[in-house]
């Protein structure tokens, strides 16, 4: 991922356009992946969440060594994903980060189907909070809410902790934060 924290402000306005350009790209793909009568229904809803999430946490193992995609917005291209076998490379091979980018672009878009005064910002933290720079979903008061984020850190889960991953992760932070609002 880039390092926002130590980003130019310049470059961190240029990552978040890149990131919100990116995102529909992102959902159609996801849309012609899922195609099939078996797969899950994106239709937008909080409901879907939980299919699309067990369906994700399912194929984020497969690695995919031999079938390269493109690298999503957030992802720094001079580091080398798994594939490459460089040192330093992974975790995960370019198809992965493809398939979390496509997973995280559609729960922003239940995200902000949900909440339709949520604005996407550039978060402003503390100068040593590794998330400053990052573009997140502003929801109500508080702290922005980290849609990439979330999906990485449960593939980063399910992929090198070989962790379980609850399929209702996503829908319920999203129940918790409507509860919260109202």
């Amino acid at each position: 991922m880039w390092d926002t924290m130590s980003a130019s402000r310049e470059k961190r306005e240029e990552l978040h356009e890149l990131y919100l350009r990116a995102l529909k790209p992102a959902q159609a793909h996801l849309r012609s992946r899922l195609n099939g009568p078996r797969d899950p229904q994106l239709d937008g809803s909080v409901e879907s969440l939980d299919a699309v999430n067990e369906w994700f946490l399912a194929h984020i193992q497969e690695r995919h060594e031999t079938q390269r995609a493109e690298l999503p917005s957030w992802w720094d291209p001079s580091r080398p994903t798994s594939e490459s076998g460089a040192p330093g490379s992974g975790p995960f091979t370019s198809a992965q980060l493809a398939l979390i980018d496509e997973v995280q672009a559609y729960f922003a878009e239940v995200l902000t189907a949900t909440f339709p005064d949520a604005e996407w910002v550039i978060y402003k933290g503390h100068k040593n909070d590794f998330r400053s720079g990052l573009t997140m979903l502003q929801i109500g008061k508080g702290r922005p809410f980290p849609v990439r984020d979330v999906v990485y850190k449960e593939a980063l889960g399910v992929v090198l902790s070989g962790r379980d991953v609850a399929v209702d992760t996503l829908s319920r932070l999203v129940r918790e934060e409507s509860a919260a609002r109202a």
